[in-house]
């Protein structure tokens, strides 16, 4: 069975690149979480706030939707297309822990793609109001909720078991497959080695 252990630690103190893909994604959750935290915010500025904070929640709303809806993806086909598999073909996990983390992990994205749909419904829905009166501020709030109670438990099963397992028995050689398919993922040439936004 799978212990929960150290998280994932990207190499290095400084922002991963594409060289440490299991880093990057590490990385990416960072700015998931960022998000979330932001859309949470939001939410007591649209019951609360002044003009000034309604600005703000409207930006923090629309920055969260284009992360979610662009890097957001890329960073769901990193572990689906790259991640995930690998892991399956390197894991002699004889009790089936990562194969059973796996599938729960693709279940938890879809449920999240759901729940973005409606995301994405209720701002639309709101049009250019979104942050006076244009929105439904309750029915967001619980689907912000939903949101964040879905991504917190998933990030900490990737960064504390998933990662650290799949850094221990997948081969260098693979590893860095993987950051070269990220990279190829986001239209990069595979010269040179730039940090994502995901």
């Amino acid at each position: 069975m799978l212990n929960i252990g150290q998280p994932f630690q990207p190499l290095g103190a400084h922002v991963p690149d594409f060289s440490d893909p299991l880093g990057l994604l590490v990385h990416c959750h960072v700015r998931i979480e960022a998000h979330l935290d932001a859309l949470e915010r939001a939410v007591v500025q649209l019951v609360t706030g002044d003009e000034h904070e309604l600005a703000a929640a409207s930006l923090a709303i629309a920055s969260a939707r284009s992360h979610f809806a662009g890097p957001g993806v890329k960073h769901t086909a990193d572990e689906e297309e790259s991640l995930f598999p690998r892991l399956k073909r390197f894991s002699t996990d004889s009790d089936g822990a990562i194969r059973s983390a796996i599938q729960e992990l693709d279940a938890q994205h879809r449920t999240a793609e759901a729940v973005h749909a409606e995301f994405d419904r209720l701002v639309d829905a709101a049009g250019p109001a979104l942050a006076h009166a244009g929105l439904d501020v309750a029915e967001f709030e619980l689907t912000v909720a939903e949101l964040a109670g879905l991504y917190r438990p998933h990030i900490r099963m990737e960064n504390e078991i998933v990662f650290p397992e799949a850094g221990r028995i997948i081969p260098p050689d693979e590893i860095l497959a993987i950051g070269s398919e990220m990279r190829a993922r986001r239209g990069m040439n595979p010269v040179g080695i730039v940090p994502p936004k995901a």
